[in-house]
């Protein structure tokens, strides 16, 4: 088969798994501010500064916001414009594991790499999401690919530059994490190779300016023009966000040191268990391969150190992990299809408890909603009780993405063990993605139907009502985007003591949690219009 038709049933498979066939809304906080910077700017009319509430927001740099802005131009202002960047980023994302995997080995180890990402949990998530970190993770794996191709060049120019190029991307994604990333993986990986570099340290540092050259005039392109239109103080806001995140637990997201290697354990079965078995040399490797190797060795132990030290843990903060965790088991797998190794029955051990774990973990999701009223019995949060009354149908069909999962996991494994890899290894990964994907389009429509979707309804209701809409006891970005806010006119509106007591000049609605209501029922003038799944819902009209 040639290398163009697998790229092309690469792309068409991606685009079938990742394209959404129902709507679910946008998950409070993180798919939706981004959303809402994004409409925000289509409104506003101006995309170099990005507000939230028409109010400047520093916690990130416009890059992804512009891609939605863009997809939202084209689309329209809905959930699946919010995530289309990540669905073309999906489809990018395999076909570059392909090309650099055929590249560095062959066509079948392309293939095993894409099988490998695909087939894991928490990476084809977040390809059917809105949030930024994808597109941020292949901006930098691109330029951590370039800068193996210099150091294998002795430090090119031409592929400096290009590493440069997407780590300002990166840069202009998420902001300067990327920098540190990439900073501590490439002075790690030069103190390993700087005796077989066969470059001086003047070539270094000459290389080295030109890599931040490229940098700073890609990173200008924002930054730049930011700090000559409106001075420092979106850096002092920016930088200051930066700090809190290292240092604090930001938005409660305090976790142990642990929390990392849990998270991609699970999240990135089975290639998390499966790469253990790369963690040795292999003879037949050339020096191209072993070097690569290497990096993506280095890249993981970086960026599990740094995102395991700082305070704010969140569970994407570890995503560029993907990629040398399936390039790590995607290697093992291939030294062992074609007999360069031997499959260790350590490794089929933990593949069949872990997975085994998960998709029981998945069939027990089914059964929580099935038994969801006597559940909610046994809640003690009146929030989380009140939750699991949503009206949501769950049937034994349900059940079937988890036992796709374990099925896929234990054929997929049998077969590896009786030396038909070549055929155990597509079973395996295949079926486990299939699974994935039926789990995601099963009960993600449900988790939201559950967690907000009855507070988003009613924000539905008042689009094009001339109207105030404001939460009351809980941070929110869901109002906004699904009343579609217009500009603000009256400052006022942005003070709730006002909107509670003050003398308004249209009606305002409330939307709070059952479990701060009697914060608000009958110690304001505001009446209460009702209630539904642990939102209660409140209007005050003008004298």
């Amino acid at each position: 088969m040639s290398k163009n038709l697998d790229q092309f049933l690469i792309a068409i498979v991606a685009i079938i798994l990742f394209l959404p066939f129902q709507t679910i809304h946008l998950f409070d906080w993180d798919e939706i501010n981004f959303a809402e910077a994004a409409r925000e700017m289509l409104v506003t009319g101006d995309y170099l500064r990005i507000v939230i509430d028409y109010q400047p927001f520093w916690e990130k740099p416009p890059l992804f916001i512009w891609l939605q802005a863009i997809s939202m131009s084209l689309f329209g202002v809905n959930e699946f414009a919010a995530r289309l960047p990540n669905l073309v980023c999906g489809v990018a994302t395999l076909l570059v594991l392909y090309n650099v995997g055929n590249k560095l080995f062959n066509r079948n180890f392309g293939l095993i790499w894409v099988m490998a990402y695909a087939g894991c949990f928490l990476p084809q998530l977040y390809f059917m999401s809105g949030i930024i970190d994808p597109v941020f993770n292949l901006f930098i794996f691109l330029a951590i690919y370039y800068l193996h191709k210099s150091f294998m060049h002795g430090l090119v120019a031409k592929w400096v530059s290009v590493s440069g190029l997407f780590i300002g991307l990166a840069i202009l994604t998420k902001g300067p994490v990327a920098l540190l990333i990439y900073g501590l993986t490439a002075i790690v990986l030069y103190m390993i190779k700087k005796d077989k570099v066969g470059t001086s340290f003047s070539q270094v540092i000459r290389q080295g300016f030109i890599f931040i050259s490229v940098v700073v005039t890609v990173s200008f392109l924002y930054y730049g023009v930011e700090l000559i239109k409106n001075g420092t103080w979106f850096f002092e806001e920016f930088f200051n966000y930066q700090i809190r995140l290292l240092s604090s637990g930001e938005a409660s997201h305090g976790q142990p040191f642990y929390y990392h290697f849990v998270v991609l354990l699970l999240g990135c079965l089975p290639a998390s268990i499966i790469m253990l078995g790369a963690f040795k040399r292999f003879s037949n490797d050339d020096e191209n391969q072993r070097a690569f190797k290497q990096l993506m060795i280095i890249l993981l132990i970086v960026v599990l150190l740094i995102f395991s030290s700082v305070t704010t843990k969140i569970v994407h903060y570890s995503s560029l992990c993907y990629f040398p965790i399936t390039f790590l088991a995607a290697y093992y797998l291939y030294q062992v299809s074609f007999k360069r190794a031997a499959w260790s029955k350590v490794i089929s051990v933990m593949v069949l408890v872990f997975t085994t774990i998960f998709s029981l973990g998945l069939m027990a999701l089914a059964v929580v909603i099935m038994q969801k009223d006597n559940i909610a019995e046994l809640v003690q949060d009146q929030f989380a009780a009140a939750n699991f009354a949503a009206d949501v149908s769950v049937t034994v069909f349900d059940l079937i993405p988890g036992l796709i999962y374990l099925l896929s996991a234990v054929v997929g494994i049998y077969l590896i063990t009786k030396q038909r890899s070549r055929v155990g290894i597509p079973i395996m990964f295949l079926g486990i993605c299939l699974a994935i994907n039926l789990s995601y389009k099963t009960f993600v429509p449900k988790i939201e139907l559950i967690t907000q979707r009855a507070a988003i309804e009613f924000y539905e209701e008042l689009q094009g009502v001339d109207c105030y809409v404001q939460v009351l006891g809980f941070k929110s970005y869901a109002h906004l985007f699904y009343t579609k806010k217009t500009i603000v006119t009256n400052e006022n509106s942005r003070d709730k003591e006002w909107l509670l007591t003050g003398d308004i000049d249209k009606p305002v609605y409330f939307v709070c949690k059952n479990v701060d209501v009697d914060l608000y029922r009958g110690k304001y003038p505001i009446e209460e219009l009702g209630s539904k799944n642990g939102f209660v819902f409140f209007r005050r009209l003008p004298n």
